[in-house]
């Protein structure tokens, strides 16, 4: 009986859903990388992340105090964590292949 408990549990992990990402998007109002870096990663999340992340976007320049926190010097800039995982990805975002590698997804090798 103890194996088939074990054998269950073990199925019940392998078809949870995966972590959700949390991510924090600094930009620098409407200047035009930040612009850009919104709307790549509006693309990346539903062409890639199927509804698992969560975005907080932060404007500098009507709140400057999180990127201090989070010593953010240079904006666009992306925190990404996932678990205890926690990565930034800087620049605006357009290097799909870049931003997939720090979200540790991507495509299937071939």
């Amino acid at each position: 009986m103890s194996v088939s408990a074990g054998t269950e549990r073990s199925r019940k992990r392998s078809t949870a859903q995966p972590m959700p990402y949390e991510m924090r998007l600094f930009v620098a109002g409407k200047e035009a990388n930040s612009v850009i870096a919104r709307s790549s990663l509006e693309r990346i999340c539903s062409d890639h992340l199927e509804g698992r992340c969560h975005v907080e976007v932060i404007d500098v320049l009507k709140d400057f105090q999180p990127a201090l926190e989070e010593n953010i010097l240079v904006t666009p800039a992306l925190i990404i964590r996932h678990g205890p995982v926690r990565t930034v990805v800087f620049g605006n975002l357009t290097n799909i292949d870049r931003v997939l590698a720090a979200l540790e997804i991507g495509s299937e090798p071939s």
